[in-house]
């Protein structure tokens, strides 16, 4: 379908509108009018639709919308037009990218992924007795089965989408999400090993599988940040979303669960590595699909947004390195 797009500015504006449209390789017709009084240049121009969102956004930029005379509408129009069948052709490679909308859509959806309910909290619940009972008799299976049960995802690519589109506000709620489903997942493994404890059915000592998720270390760290980015790059290339949710899992809920059943059995050395281990891969898996979003340059619609929003990434950023690098010194200290 074809879009037509009207834009009226002053003659100041017009050369930044036509550098734009130039640029997108796009044709439109450029006329004149007079408006109150002052000349006006009226461009109008005929786009695809899989591209309007981008090219408004960029002309948007080169106008100042704050005078009177000044406009961007765009209409749907029937029918195919030969004059501007080249132009189509030529933006065909727009077809497979993220548009805006595309990306204000993630954003909408991942913020209802983000929000947890009472139905989320229990499946992180069954996700950890289900991890637990893999860790106990080193199951494998068990172990993996309890990741395709965790709603994570949502919370961690929450928090990052809403960063990166200046939404601190969103971006919290994310973190708590995080935080409540870290805490259920915690709770449920502890208390269900303290119910196994008292019928006698847990190991003496730490499983194979239990003492994996009590070592922590940099390349751990290196791990969860390489996760995170890689988490992102999967979803913005439409990778079935259960791929990245597992591997994010995989970082979370079995080492949660340990600090839980290491805590009900007493079995301090493993609940320091454990909890060490669990801080580390959230902070990484946070930097990491921040980092993604932030090269992929993924920003909200209008100007004067980006550049709130691009301060606000980085000083987050900032915030979560120093916090790494002070996870990476504490790994160093002998």
């Amino acid at each position: 379908m074809m879009i037509e797009i009207e834009l009226r500015c002053d003659g100041d504006d017009a050369e930044r509108v036509e550098g734009v449209l130039k640029r997108w390789n796009v044709q439109f017709y450029e006329g004149r009018e007079r408006f109150n009084g002052t000349d006006v240049v009226v461009f109008t121009v005929m786009v695809p639709d899989f591209v309007i969102n981008d090219i408004v956004s960029d002309l948007v930029k080169a106008v100042d919308l704050r005078k009177a005379h000044s406009s961007v509408v765009w209409s749907d129009i029937s029918g195919k037009s030969v004059k501007y069948s080249s132009s189509a052709k030529s933006l065909e490679k727009f077809r497979h990218r993220w548009t805006l909308v595309d990306i204000e859509g993630l954003v909408e959806k991942t913020n209802s992924q983000a929000r947890v309910d009472p139905i989320q909290l229990t499946l992180g619940a069954v996700a950890s007795i289900v991890a637990l009972f893999g860790l106990v008799t080193d199951s494998i299976v068990m172990i993996i089965s309890a990741m395709l049960l965790s709603p994570i995802l949502g919370p961690l690519y929450g928090f990052s989408l809403n960063i990166v589109m200046g939404r601190g506000r969103d971006a919290m709620e994310a973190i708590l999400s995080i935080g409540k489903l870290l805490l259920v997942i915690f709770m449920s493994s502890f208390v269900s090993s303290l119910l196994l404890r008292a019928l006698g059915v847990m190991p003496g000592t730490p499983t194979h599988e239990i003492l994996l998720r009590a070592d922590s270390g940099l390349i751990y760290i290196l791990l969860a940040v390489v996760l995170g980015y890689a988490g992102v790059v999967a979803i913005v290339s439409r990778i079935p979303e259960i791929l990245a949710g597992v591997s994010i899992a995989a970082a979370l809920v079995p080492p949660t669960s340990v600090i839980g059943i290491a805590l009900a059995m007493g079995w301090w050395e493993v609940f320091t590595g454990s909890t060490v281990l669990t801080i580390e891969n959230v902070l990484g898996l946070l930097t990491g699909s921040l980092a993604a979003l932030y090269i992929l340059n993924v920003s909200p619609r209008f100007y004067y947004e980006k550049k709130a929003a691009k301060m606000y990434t980085k000083r987050t950023l900032m915030v979560l390195l120093l916090l790494i690098s002070g996870l990476v010194l504490l790994e160093l200290i002998p």
